[in-house]
């Protein structure tokens, strides 16, 4: 954060210095504000130093009214020293909000701070975002409540300005600093910050992280009322649409089971919906039938059938290399729907996806499998996974009584 720099000569307090500048910047801006301002501020501070109990509210309020044009003061000629100047007038009138007694005042003023900031994107855009962001840092205690507010003016602006990567950083902070302002937020608050940050983010061209962000946002929608889930009707057909074409995106229970999404299969998408459940424990003929019946799906929405057969193939193999050591890659082509030539090329990707964990046995043509992928997670694997702990469990007991024995064993002998 910026510190004031004391402008002024002799022993007069950061206040007076800051007035002093200020009326400095008014007057080269050729007006006569500069006396109306110097006026105001002697009356408001002489009275203020009368009192027995100095109030900044007023004095506060006065030094923001002539903040409005400090922006257009910012030569083009060699704006370092005056960009500087305001950061750290700035910074003085931010320690001034501390001393806001009063805490609807106080409520005000950071909003009004926040709109000050954010009201153009062509004036020192930069230095704007990087006044927000003093702002947020003067609100040091992690759970004040106007810390929230703040930080979405600064998100908002940033992608406004065409500035949000330098928000990015911050975003690593985001579910630390939501559990501190847990106490301020609604629901709504939380649901619109995701989705504009998963907006932002898409339109920066980072496909990844917006679908998480949506993700987070549907997230919002458990036991949301029906006028709720349909308002949030065409963000669900986005987080499904990125969930079939984001290349490393195979895991579907989870968004199949979001109530936003169950919400879509009852109306109009549902076909949409009954292709994401294809992708969740469908195969390559689901797809391809799924295709035969609702072809036009793919057009509508913008996604190419093609790409859907590539991932449900590397889908099909976690399902059908399930519990098996190996697998022939010639049964592989044809329970893929894939030319035998081709098919050693896709269990390639399929194990650098990770979803088969094994490796191909080229001399005779096999698949040898480790593990593969986990598409679903229901009642049946919880069987699978009690029965495999239970395994485990009876043989490090036995290998345990085993290591006993030939300790007493040994005893016996040497004794």
């Amino acid at each position: 954060m910026a510190t004031y720099i004391n402008y002024g000569e002799g022993e007069e307090d950061a206040t007076v210095q800051g007035a002093e500048w200020l009326q400095s910047v008014l007057q080269s801006q050729g007006s006569d504000a500069d006396k109306t301002f110097a006026e105001k501020f002697k009356e408001l501070y002489t009275n203020q130093e009368s009192s027995s109990n100095f109030d900044y509210g007023p004095v506060f309020d006065l030094f923001v009214d002539y903040s409005m044009d400090l922006f257009a003061s910012v030569p083009e000629n060699r704006p370092d020293e005056r960009l500087k100047e305001i950061e750290s007038w700035f910074a003085l009138v931010f320690n001034m909000l501390l001393l806001l007694e009063d805490p609807d005042h106080l409520d005000k003023a950071t909003t009004r701070f926040c709109k000050l900031f954010e009201c153009s994107v062509e004036q020192q855009p930069e230095l704007r975002l990087r006044l927000l962001m003093m702002l947020y840092n003067t609100f040091n205690n992690p759970t004040f409540e106007f810390r929230y507010r703040v930080f979405k003016y600064a998100v908002d602006y940033a992608a406004k300005a065409g500035l949000f990567d330098q928000m990015l950083p911050y975003l690593d902070y985001l579910d630390s600093w939501m559990k501190d302002w847990e106490a301020y937020l609604t629901i709504e608050d939380k649901r619109t910050l995701y989705f504009d940050l998963s907006t932002y983010l898409r339109g920066m061209g980072k496909k990844v992280d917006a679908f998480l962000y949506l993700k987070k946002y549907h997230k919002l929608f458990l036991g949301a009322s029906a006028d709720a889930l349909t308002e949030a009707e065409a963000a669900t057909v986005q987080l499904i649409k990125d969930a079939i074409t984001l290349p490393n995106v195979f895991q579907f229970d989870d968004i199949v089971a979001l109530d936003t999404v169950k919400a879509l299969g009852k109306g109009e998408q549902g076909a949409l919906v009954k292709l994401c459940e294809i992708f969740l424990s469908g195969d390559v003929n689901d797809l391809k039938e799924f295709n035969s019946k609702n072809g036009k799906i793919f057009d509508e929405q913008g996604l190419s059938f093609e790409d859907c057969m590539a991932k449900i193939r590397l889908l099909t193999i976690a399902t059908v290399t399930q519990g098996v050591s190996e697998m022939a890659l010639d049964d592989l082509a044809q329970r893929l729907d894939e030319n035998p030539a081709n098919v050693e090329r896709t269990v390639v990707r399929g194990i650098s996806e990770g979803i088969v964990d094994g490796r191909i046995d080229q001399l005779n043509r096999k698949l040898l499998v480790k593990s593969s992928f986990q598409r679903t997670f229901a009642k049946n694997e919880w069987t699978f996974l009690d029965d495999k702990l239970t395994q485990w469990i009876d043989n490090l007991e036995s290998v345990l009584k085993f290591v006993s024995e030939r300790k007493l064993k040994s005893g016996g002998i040497s004794s």
